[in-house]
């Protein structure tokens, strides 16, 4: 199983465009990658995923 990062720009930045963290983090596992975690309010989420059929 491999780990990824994502680093989403863009996002709670001075009050707009709030997202919160416990959403993305459920967006992820909704998504079914495993091990989801987001880092403090940046938008940056670490996950693992492994590779099935129709993922490319």
């Amino acid at each position: 199983m491999k780990t990824y990062v994502a680093l989403l720009r863009g996002i709670n930045i001075g009050g707009h465009k709030k997202l919160k963290m416990a959403d993305l983090k459920l967006l992820f596992e909704v998504l079914r990658f495993d091990n989801v975690v987001t880092y403090i309010q940046s938008g940056n989420v670490f996950f693992s995923a492994k590779k099935e059929k129709g993922f490319s």
